[in-house]
């Protein structure tokens, strides 16, 4: 016969074969209180007055009780596991947001699940096999996601939301940096700093961050009166960047300022103008990227970009998870978060007076 799976299995790896492991009817008769109420002051948020949750937390400490989180999560039909899906694990700003958001989890005693899909097709894929372990909730850091995965999950009631990531479905939840305004900040700085032909180094051509920093940057070139910028791609990747520099300082009208998708790309600018094309930043060229990862304010680089404030995108996603997990049929919920202009050497700035 087998024996039930619940907190109250008598032998744990560590323990000595025979050792009694203490289960909830041991605290609640040492505590003088029901087993539900044990089961209350092990649940977050749960209604228990604050002396008898003490007299339990004593007892359970006397006897080096934990709940079993296995047995918890068939009773609640929670896994107490988040699924993670990221895109581009190996770009330093994206692995500062994996820290930030495994380290918090663990703090609110949650596990992390991560599958990485490094484009749209590949979502879907994760999302599914995310769900099959039955996580309680998605988050979506990836380029995009295909209405197939949001079906999905919504059908299972698993909330999805995305971070750093929009898509024109209206239904989902979101959390990212105002990547437009982020945009039309850069323009701003550039058109103080004198400069007229402007050019912008795309990232992947299908993704919302992208997307919206170039229409923020092109919009507002246009209320200064300057013309669109020339386009290349350099696919967020430090070659493309370099190669795609490159390409725009070779043809006929090369740019005086180049505003890059993201930092990543503008490492790989900056060393194509440097030690490719023997050019100086900024005294030629001014250069700009977007994420202000660490690696931006080393001196090799001193990169003039727009900080994304990781740490609060991570809070904010966080937050809005906790209600979307206690209610997911709420609104979707929505965070546009202002990005920082941090101004480095890489730019040339307007001349004093």
């Amino acid at each position: 016969m087998t024996a039930p799976l619940d907190d109250a299995s008598r032998t744990r790896p560590g323990r000595k074969a025979g050792a009694a492991v203490p289960n909830s009817d041991a605290v609640a008769r040492l505590a003088g209180v029901s087993r539900s109420t044990v089961s209350r002051a092990f649940t977050p948020g749960a209604s228990i007055a604050p002396v008898t949750l003490e007299r339990v937390m004593a007892a359970a400490r006397e006897l080096s009780y934990s709940p079993n989180p296995l047995a918890r999560s068939l009773i609640s039909r929670r896994t107490d596991t988040v699924g993670l899906v990221m895109g581009h694990p190996e770009n330093p700003f994206y692995q500062e947001v994996l820290t930030g958001f495994t380290s918090r989890l663990q703090r609110r005693d949650l596990r992390v699940m991560c599958q990485t899909a490094p484009d749209i097709e590949s979502v879907e894929d994760s999302v599914r096999s995310l769900l099959r372990y039955n996580v309680d909730a998605v988050i979506v850091t990836s380029s995009g996601i295909t209405s197939a995965a949001v079906g999905e999950a919504h059908a299972v009631g698993v909330p999805i939301i995305l971070f750093n990531r929009t898509v024109e479905d209206d239904a989902l939840s979101r959390v990212q940096t105002d990547n437009r305004r982020g945009g039309r900040a850069v323009a701003d700085l550039l058109n103080h700093g004198g400069h007229r032909r402007l050019a912008y180094i795309n990232g992947l051509e299908n993704a919302s961050t992208n997307r919206d920093r170039l229409a923020g940057f092109t919009e507002r070139l246009g209320e200064l009166g300057l013309p669109p910028p020339l386009l290349e791609y350099g696919e967020y990747s430090y070659e493309g960047g370099r190669e795609a520099i490159k390409r725009l300082m070779l043809g006929g009208d090369p740019p005086e300022a180049v505003f890059c998708a993201n930092d990543i790309s503008a490492f790989g600018a900056l060393d194509g103008l440097r030690y490719d094309l023997g050019l100086r930043v900024p005294d030629d060229v001014s250069l700009v990227g977007f994420d202000d990862v660490p690696m931006a304010a080393w001196p090799c680089f001193d990169l003039t970009t727009v900080r994304q404030r990781r740490n609060q995108m991570v809070e904010a996603t966080l937050d809005s998870l906790d209600l979307l997990m206690r209610d997911p049929d709420r609104p979707p919920i929505r965070h546009d978060i202002p990005g920082r202009l941090i101004v480095r050497r890489s730019a040339r700035l307007a001349p004093a007076g």
